[in-house]
């Protein structure tokens, strides 16, 4: 009896959100253990008032759950629960086809907002793995030792998918991820005197940046803003050449990939020069 009583008000729960009132979903099931049933038997059964029963009845006919047979006393049948099951499918497809063609049409007269604040470590980290999966080419990431690991198995479907991978860091990394370009200083010595910081370029088209810090409050940004990526692609190309140049690595190709996408600045010079 129990199980039977825990079943029934997780199908009353189910129906409630899916708009049906308490009452709508308690008649339903009365009806289905006894039918045909009058209005006063229904009352009985489902505990819905007798000075409320009807209204019921009416309300549930009208969303076709329920149908009337006979007079004197009237006694009322259930829809079976396939066809209410189907029933709803289908209603939910075309109200949720109305919904799309609706937001469709609101959507282009709204600005387009190409950039979006991410409020939370979950929240940055969440994007962050999407933005990785998301990508066709190649993902860039200037980011600390721990982020990294958190990002570690995105980062590596990525590599596996053919993705260029490349990784910038102060901090020690892992070295399964990505081409690793790394000062290796401890993460205990660096945070003495920076907070815990990202940059994500994926495709060289969108960017996340910001705070990387293990808290609700962190604040970080995704972006598609070509000023944005540009600064970011920038921010990145300075750091990996400083690298290049204080260990001695040769990161030729990770900054020409990198700065094609910039304006050619020693071009531009040199052009100006010529023209003095």
């Amino acid at each position: 009896m129990a199980q039977d009583e825990a079943l029934e008000e997780r199908i009353v729960g189910a129906m409630k959100q899916l708009g049906f009132t308490q009452s709508d979903a308690r008649l339903y099931l009365a009806l289905l253990k006894r039918h045909p049933a009058t209005g006063y038997e229904l009352a009985t059964a489902s505990g819905v008032p007798r000075s409320a029963i009807y209204n019921v009845l009416r309300r549930l006919e009208g969303r076709g759950l329920v149908n009337a047979a006979g007079q004197k006393p009237t006694r009322y049948l259930p829809l079976a629960p396939e066809r209410l099951l189907g029933m709803m499918e289908e209603r939910f497809h075309k109200n949720l086809e109305s919904l799309r063609a609706a937001l469709d049409k609101l959507a282009k007269r709204v600005p387009d907002n190409r950039t979006w604040t991410l409020l939370g470590y979950a929240a940055m980290l969440d994007r962050a793995r999407a933005l990785i999966a998301e990508s066709q080419h190649s993902v860039h990431l200037s980011v600390w030792r721990r982020e990294a690991e958190a990002l570690g198995e995105a980062l590596r479907q990525a590599g596996a998918a053919g993705r260029e991978v490349v990784l910038f860091s102060f901090t020690p990394l892992p070295a399964d991820l990505g081409r690793a370009l790394s000062y290796g200083i401890a993460e205990s010595e660096l945070e003495r005197h920076w907070p815990h910081r990202i940059i994500l370029v994926a495709d060289r088209r969108v960017v996340l940046l910001g705070g990387a810090q293990d808290s609700e409050e962190n604040q970080a940004l995704v972006s598609e803003d070509a000023a944005l990526v540009e600064m970011a692609i920038s921010n990145l190309v300075l750091d990996i050449t400083l690298f290049g140049q204080r260990s001695k690595t040769d990161i030729t190709g990770v900054v020409t990939g990198l700065t094609r996408y910039l304006a050619p600045v020693e071009e531009l010079m040199e052009r100006s020069t010529n023209l003095r």
